[in-house]
């Protein structure tokens, strides 16, 4: 062979036999670092846990402990022994002559004592014969050189929300201010933020036939105040939020914002309550979502809708709060026009804060809203209990289940008995059978004791209320497989007849006052639900029911006041409603409306 052909074959050689080796050393050190990786989390570990036992081994001496513990610190004291021995050796051989004599001591001192059998007293083992935790303290050598020569001049860093501390001076009560005969009322808080609502007096119980769907279609469009603006990012940018809301007595708009924005948040919310345009592209796309929304409602929110056309057919308040899809079509922008022109008055508008000085609130509402035409609140027609019954068929159910509500006449806001129903609700309670809890979130109310405990078919049972401004409701509604909708029904029957025959406990009375007591004041610590409270009151009442008051009320509700509300409730017809797959096995109207009580009840 010639010399260059061996030279290139001992270079190809030697190359791959250094690639090869390279790669060997690099898989060998990856393997080194992830054993020495896992050694130290290893270490650490059996670190902290021989520091807890020994720890215990000292401070408890005449327990008894694993051999492997107190093996450790007695061999931990002879190394400590044996090291301070040599030290101190080391240093007296340093400062004495070199003499066979000293090398034979040092030779002596420095040999290895043999291991004792006897473990030595814990009690007199040094604390710093404990293990040593890792140091958490990076090496000096990275740490960067300090900086010598350098002044910094101080920092000084602004609050980005002027924060309102509570103090002496904060308002404490709602101060009311007449503006021009928009009632405003307001609640300073503590905090960042602010919420301003307004509530106007105009609910689906005042649509007719022509109007069908108007308050829902107001509500859908509140962010599209029209002239191109775009509300969400403007809203966006000053860290607050619009919501609308419509009912049956009334519709509310409200925002919420950071402290220091009010005055251009308040100046989109106006725009949203009174500067609709409602052009035709709007409103074709409010329609649409009209559409979408209505044609797959829940099914509990179709049987509570079903159980106010019952209650109250060809009433005010039997008109349904969202439109029927044959109506849909109907709603125009000029309606929405209309609508508000007719409504939208000072006398009809209430406005409330909180998170505000009462004055800046004022102000506001005294500018913003000087084009506001005046005008007396629009007066509606009295809804009048009849009862009846609604059902609905759902070949497409979810889940399978056939729901019904019973519910019979109680007063509304105004009623004397106002109270005692609350107190009513609360005490029966109830809910799904899959959101128990815990205590405190109502297994001990009646429903769940008497009907989701002791009935392994019930889904759900659960008391609500309906109250309006001239009419209200009490109610039981629940859940069940079809076949079972039937001992559904008596069910919830007889709870009702029970109340007006059987007083209620003690104990059962004081949890459901002291949980309404808890309830009331627990949501008025929310500036949202308290800006609400105030302009629904401000619509109901003309004023604003003191917190103290209403507790008041709530503690001088008794036994006998249950027992009557229910009586008086069962001495008038029910009201049924029934939502489901099959409904077959559901109690008709004419059976039920003659039940007064427990002797014409018979449970299946």
């Amino acid at each position: 062979s010639c010399s260059s052909c061996s030279s290139l074959l001992y270079t190809m050689t030697h190359t791959h036999t250094r690639n090869t080796t390279h790669t060997t050393h690099t898989t060998i050190n990856s393997i080194n670092n992830s054993i020495i990786t896992q050694k130290r989390s290893y270490t650490n570990t059996l670190t902290k846990s021989f520091s807890r036992l020994t720890g215990d081994a000292l401070i408890y001496p005449n327990r008894t402990h694993p051999p492997q513990i107190t093996t450790y610190i007695v061999n931990k004291n002879k190394k400590k022994k044996k090291k301070k021995n040599t030290n101190t050796n080391t240093n007296d051989a340093n400062n004495t002559p070199d003499t066979p004599n000293s090398s034979s001591s040092a030779s002596t001192s420095t040999s290895t004592p043999t291991p004792s059998s006897t473990p030595q007293d814990l009690s007199s083992s040094p604390s710093s014969s404990l293990p040593s935790p890792p140091s958490l303290d990076p090496p000096s050598s990275i740490l960067p050189p300090p900086c010598t020569g350098v002044s910094l001049p101080p920092i000084t860093l602004e609050p980005l929300i002027k924060i309102r501390a509570s103090g002496d001076n904060q308002q404490t009560e709602v101060q009311v201010t007449d503006v021009d005969g928009i009632k405003v009322g307001s609640l300073e808080k503590s905090g960042g933020m602010t919420t301003l609502g307004v509530c106007v007096g105009a609910g689906s119980k005042w649509e007719a036939d022509d109007t069908r769907g108007v308050c829902q279609a107001m509500e859908l469009m509140a962010l599209k105040p029209g002239g191109g603006a775009d509300v969400p990012a403007t809203l966006d940018s000053l860290g607050a939020q619009v919501y609308a809301l419509s009912g049956r007595d009334n519709y509310t708009v409200s925002v919420d914002c950071l402290r220091d924005n009010v005055e251009e948040a308040a100046k989109i919310w106006k725009a949203c309550v009174m500067d609709g345009t409602y052009e035709d592209e709007d409103v074709e796309e409010c329609k649409h979502i009209m559409t979408w929304i209505n044609s797959d409602l829940p099914s509990p929110e179709l049987l509570r809708e079903g159980m106010m056309s019952a209650a109250y057919p060809s009433q005010p308040l039997g008109n349904p709060h969202f439109c029927p899809l044959g109506s849909v079509a109907g709603v125009t922008g000029s309606k929405l026009r209309g609508w508000r022109d007719r409504f939208f008055k000072r006398g009809n508008m209430f406005v409330g804060a909180a998170g505000i000085e009462h004055a800046k609130a004022v102000d506001i509402v005294g500018t913003l809203f000087a084009d506001v035409p005046p005008g007396p609140p629009e007066p509606s027609a009295p809804s009048v209990y009849s009862g009846g019954e609604f059902r609905l068929l759902e070949p497409n159910n979810q889940d399978g289940l056939t729901r019904v509500a019973v519910a019979f006449e109680v007063g509304g806001w105004h009623g004397p008995d106002m109270v005692p129903v609350c107190v009513l609700q609360t005490l029966l309670g109830g809910g799904d059978s899959f959101s128990a809890g815990g205590p405190g979130k109502g297994m001990y109310s009646r429903l769940y004791r008497e009907v989701l405990n002791r009935c392994y078919w019930a889904e759900a049972a659960e008391c609500f209320i309906m109250l309006h401004n001239d009419a209200g409701l009490i109610g039981i509604s629940g859940a069940s497989v079809p076949s079972m909708s039937q001992n559904l029904t008596y069910q919830i029957l007889e709870q009702f007849a029970k109340l007006s025959y059987q007083p209620v406990t003690d104990e059962e009375l004081s949890r459901a006052k002291n949980m309404l007591r808890c309830n009331v004041l627990t949501q008025l610590e929310s500036r949202q639900i308290l800006a609400e409270d105030l302009v629904r009151q401000f619509q109901t009442y003309g004023e604003r029911v003191d917190p103290a008051d209403v507790c008041a009320r709530i503690d001088a509700v008794t036994k006998d006041d249950i027992r009557r509300v229910a009586q008086t409730a069962m001495s008038g017809p029910p009201s049924v409603s029934a939502v489901g797959p099959n409904l077959d096995k559901c109690p008709t109207f004419e059976q039920m409306k003659h039940i007064r009580g427990k002797d014409d009840l018979i449970v299946r």
